[in-house]
């Protein structure tokens, strides 16, 4: 556990969430005493800028607002700006002017609108945030709410077992047959069968910034998506070292330049083809057997 945060006498709204600073602490607590800068989008009047300052007591402060605010900070450290979170040229111009080598940490608590929200993520991860850097995006449970712009109830999903499901059994029992093992092309029928029967959809909410949120774990998946083997090339590793999702937040770490590169190469590289043994053939009845010639 890191430097503990205190957001008591501060200004904010994220004192209602007790879950948020334990989790900050937990990882931003090795940065408490390095030069970092640090992007907030969505500050409301101001309070966790001066939060973020005072935890980070060598760090640079940077927040985006729609409406204008106005803070005394003696200490020349923090520095605010007026405008849209998907307004990309504010945010180059935000970067330029306050962290001309990148961010480490990035807080998205703006609109809490899906479309805005992919937006800043990409534009700010791709080409503003640290190789190594922490990217979160606050309160994504919006996209469960029917009173957000674009979020929706909460419909659960249709009990996992099937029609399909129910063949399975029988399926199984017929693919273990002698008559289907000892005939490979009917064993590729029945296993095609068999992949039918188990290749399930999980239906699930896919509004607001829950769908954004689904489509990170796509984005964390990228190694398997663009394998060579079984994937969709050209290879290439994630973006991301990790995300991590929990309730109102979502952590993204952005993976290092050497081991985004060395993952991609090992990827890339040729495979060697995989041999399966066939199945095994059974011994000739002796009346059918060819007599040596002599």
């Amino acid at each position: 556990m890191g430097k503990t945060i205190n957001p008591l006498p501060y200004n904010t709204d994220k004192p209602s969430f007790d879950v948020y600073f334990r989790n900050y602490e937990r990882l931003f607590g090795s940065l408490a005493g390095k030069k970092i800068h640090l992007l907030e989008l969505g500050i409301s009047q101001g309070g966790s800028l001066e939060l973020w300052r005072d935890y980070f007591q060598h760090g640079t402060i940077a927040g985006i607002d729609i409406s204008p605010v106005h803070l005394d900070d003696p200490t020349g450290r923090i520095h605010v700006y007026q405008g849209l979170q998907q307004d990309t040229a504010l945010l180059d111009r935000v970067r330029r002017e306050t962290a001309p080598e990148g961010f480490d940490i990035i807080i998205d608590d703006c609109s809490h609108i899906g479309e805005f929200t992919a937006v800043s993520f990409w534009h700010l991860f791709d080409r503003h945030l640290k190789p190594g850097g922490l990217y979160v995006i606050e309160d994504w449970g919006t996209g469960y709410m029917r009173g957000t712009p674009d979020g929706k109830a909460y419909v659960p999903p249709g009990p996992v077992t099937s029609f399909r499901s129910r063949l399975r059994p029988f399926v199984e029992k017929v693919v273990a047959r002698p008559s289907v093992v000892r005939r490979p092309s009917l064993k590729r029928v029945v296993h095609a069968v068999m992949n039918r029967l188990v290749r399930m959809r999980f239906r699930s909410h896919m509004y607001g910034l829950v769908g954004f949120v689904k489509q990170l774990v796509d984005e964390a998946g990228m190694d398997d998506i663009t394998h060579p083997a079984w994937g969709t090339p050209p290879a290439r590793a994630s973006k991301f070292s990790y995300i991590q999702v929990s309730h109102g937040q979502v952590f993204i770490a952005k993976a290092g330049e050497s081991s985004g590169r060395a993952v991609t190469a090992a990827r890339s590289a040729p495979r060697k083809p995989v041999r399966v043994p066939g199945p095994a053939r059974r011994p000739m009845h002796a009346k059918f057997r060819r007599k040596k010639r002599a």
